[in-house]
């Protein structure tokens, strides 16, 4: 492969042949899942709030509401597979409350970049050894202070060994030392969707050697792909797969 995304990595690791259905057969999705239709919708306005004060604007939390509004409308539009306590309406009522929690708290506070994207050819930290995959993503947010951060939302708080391993942010600072010479401070922002919306923000830290660990895994990952290792991963996830069909009539071909 020419770049190995985070995404690509992260799908992989969940389940190699949902990664095989996504990337190398390139099924259609009879459907989109709600919790990624609306984790997309809520990054949306929150991106567009960024920019907009990045050029000097100061938008309303009305205005960022109403770019949430269209984009979810925009995502209803195709096929949309929800859980049973949820509802276009619900989760709509939902991400109004988060993104306005989010503006709030923010309070004005402008960033340094916002979907930033990156491309690197892997490098192990500890020991300058050449690992021969390129990798691409893209940084949700950096501070004017520079601390980098991974926005999400979830159903419920993070764990310390979630935060940990979160390889989303792993990666990240995998980047930013390969480039700057220096780990830079990460922070995990979560947008919890719970009865009563709440927003968390957790620092973290990484070592060289947690650098060096996450460098040995993309590689691992892009090794795996490459000789076409793609098994079921059967969990909690399979209910709400969008392949769920394709992997019902796979024999292991």
């Amino acid at each position: 492969m020419e770049y190995l995304s985070v995404s690509q990595v992260q799908l992989f690791l969940t389940c190699p042949l949902k990664y095989r259905f996504s990337y190398v057969d390139k099924l259609d999705k009879p459907y989109r899942a709600s919790s990624l239709a609306f984790g997309t919708s809520v990054h949306a306005a929150i991106e567009w709030y960024h920019r907009a004060r990045q050029t000097g604007r100061s938008p309303t939390t009305a205005q960022v509401l109403a770019l949430f509004d269209a984009d979810w409308y925009a995502a209803n539009l195709g096929p949309v597979a929800f859980a049973a306590v949820d509802s276009p309406e619900s989760l709509r009522q939902k991400g109004r409350a988060l993104v306005a929690l989010y503006v709030e708290r923010r309070e004005g506070k402008a960033a340094r970049a916002v979907e930033e994207p990156f491309e690197i050819d892997l490098v192990d930290p500890a020991t300058g050894e050449c690992l021969d995959v390129k990798v691409r993503g893209v940084l949700d947010l950096v501070e004017e202070d520079g601390t980098v951060v991974d926005l999400k939302t979830a159903a419920r708080a993070v764990s310390i060994q979630d935060l940990e391993r979160h390889l989303q942010l792993s990666v990240y600072a995998l980047v930013a030392f390969l480039k700057t010479d220096t780990i830079p401070s990460l922070r995990l922002d979560v947008l919890l969707k719970t009865k009563t919306p709440r927003f968390e923000t957790y620092p973290t830290t990484r070592t060289i050697q947690d650098l060096s660990w996450t460098a040995q895994l993309l590689r691992s990952v892009a090794s795996a792909i490459a000789a076409r290792t793609f098994h079921p991963a059967p969990s909690w996830a399979c209910g709400e797969c969008e392949f769920f069909a394709a992997c019902q009539a796979w024999r292991g071909e």
